[in-house]
């Protein structure tokens, strides 16, 4: 039996992913789990393996192509098995957008959507629903919410159907729903929106759609560059030199002063963004944008974690595995989550949406840019266990393979410099959680123990929490509680 190899999705928020190489040829033999091509996302380059054995009778989407997630990008045969035509034919179509035939459905939206404002702050619903709804132009008052108390949440969203047309949603309304690549693109480029259709969820223009539509208008972003040459007229028009003439004091800054004519942008040297890039820059700022960031620090002694490390290493040589000063900061954090639920939590408009499982994310640096791999269920996982899973996690998104479930899904996060040297900063809230935790490093320091200066190792933690659903006197009770842990490490092995 034919199957079919997807886009698969690696996050929430994950609408669409490049084919960044294929590792297997048509004709080529696959075997179950064999990895048989590497795909771009926002976030990382994963590699995707065969769910059954056979051969790759068909690459429906070449290297370079995006594919909107849950498109078929390939097709494996049992041996023997010949190749249907129907499927095949059927779906690169989504994969690879084109301009509309005609704007007449897209000009003329239906009146009673432009007429009505959408306002989803007040409706019940989970934040990755509010995003949804959002980034679709959906009214969330019109779907009925299956979850608690009639909650809206993401499948609610995703099985709604408006009463309007197909073509209709971009332009719901009155504004046109389209990624924020897509719009970026599409400015860089002179390519109008409006006359584009769709081929991302809900109709929603993604920036292969653009790509497409540039293609077919080659003349028009030479026109972008116009604009830049009225500058020189302006600056020499300026009637310097007769105002300062009067003055030959100033005769020497006169000289300067006609010197800005001269660089221009000569020495400058733009560098077009990464995918992973502009996913960092668009979650940073509607991070410090939309949440109200408070910060709270304290002082951890970790000379006793740092010795029950040491003893807990020696014991585990023979498994070749080693406990990080981050595996016990992972550990000792989700424990105190189980303490704190709020700082487990996100806000949900008119709600506080507490989270049922502790998922730690942790901030791995690339060349690229930051990325968060998930520990999930740190809570209920030994130090060994995380020991192991976070060595797995940083080697594969670092190499380029993560897996599905590798990363999103987080409750909480925490950033960790310390292995720079940094001894104290503030990090940015990783939406949707309540809260992140930057950790610097342990540094010896004297300090003051019953009278007489002493040397110990004092570590600096800063909670970033999210004023809308916790508090500095939480927030504070929260950061004591992993310095307890940490100055009382045997909590993390009991």
């Amino acid at each position: 039996m034919a199957t079919e190899i997807t886009m698969p999705q690696m996050g929430f928020d994950m609408t669409e992913g490049v084919i960044a190489n294929w590792l297997k040829a048509e004709g080529d033999t696959v075997k179950k789990g064999d990895a048989i091509a590497e795909i771009e996302t926002d976030k990382t380059t994963i590699q995707i393996e065969a769910f059954s054995g056979g051969v790759l009778s068909k690459i429906i989407a070449p290297a370079g192509a995006k594919v909107p997630v849950g498109n078929v990008i390939g097709v494996i045969l049992a041996p023997g098995e010949s190749a249907p035509s129907a499927p095949a034919a059927a779906t690169p179509a989504p994969a690879v957008s084109s301009v509309a035939p005609a704007a007449k459905s897209v000009e003329a939206p239906p009146e009673p959507l432009a007429a009505r404002p959408i306002n989803n702050a007040t409706v019940n619903a989970t934040p990755v629903a509010h995003r949804m709804a959002d980034e679709l132009g959906i009214d969330l008052s019109q779907i009925k919410g299956s979850g608690p108390d009639g909650q809206v949440n993401k499948g609610d969203v995703e099985a709604y159907t408006p009463a309007t047309p197909a073509a209709a949603p971009a332009q719901a309304a009155g504004r046109i729903l389209a990624s924020p690549n897509a719009k970026k693109v599409a400015q860089e480029r002179g390519v109008d929106l409006r006359q584009l259709k769709g081929s991302g969820p809900e109709g929603r223009i993604v920036r292969a759609d653009v790509e497409a539509a540039a293609v077919t208008r080659p003349a028009q972003p030479v026109k972008v560059e116009a604009p830049a040459q009225p500058a020189a007229p302006a600056v020499s028009a300026q009637p310097v030199a007769p105002a300062v003439t009067a003055r030959p004091v100033v005769a020497a800054p006169v000289a300067a002063a006609a010197q800005p004519v001269a660089p221009v942008t000569t020495g400058s040297n733009r560098r077009t963004l990464t995918r992973i890039r502009q996913t960092i820059a668009q979650r940073m700022v509607q991070s410090k944008t939309t949440v109200p960031h408070f910060y709270i620090t304290v002082a951890v002694e970790m000379d006793a974690s740092l010795k029950l490390r040491e003893q807990i290493n020696e014991a585990l040589k023979p498994e070749n595995i080693k406990v990080s000063v981050n595996d016990l900061i992972v550990r000792a954090t989700a424990l105190a989550l189980k303490r704190f639920p709020n700082l487990n939590a996100s806000f949900a408009g008119d709600a506080i949406e507490l989270r049922d499982h502790v998922h730690i994310g942790v901030a791995v640096a690339l060349p690229s840019g930051l990325v968060t791999v998930t520990v999930r269920d740190a809570d209920a996982k030994s130090l060994k266990q995380i020991a192991v899973e976070m060595g797995g996690l940083a080697t594969r998104v670092r190499d380029g393979k993560s897996q599905p479930g590798d990363m999103g899904g987080q409750t909480f996060t925490i950033s960790n410099l310390g292995m720079y040297g940094v001894e104290s900063f503030a990090a940015i809230v990783n939406p949707p959680d309540a809260g992140i935790l930057a950790v610097g490093a342990a540094i010896p320091t004297p300090v003051v123990r019953d009278g007489q200066v002493v040397v110990r190792n004092i570590m600096h933690i800063t909670l970033s929490g999210d004023h809308r659903v916790t508090d500095g006197a939480e927030g504070a009770q929260f950061t004591n509680e992993v310095k307890r842990i940490l100055e009382n490490p045997w909590g993390l092995v009991l």
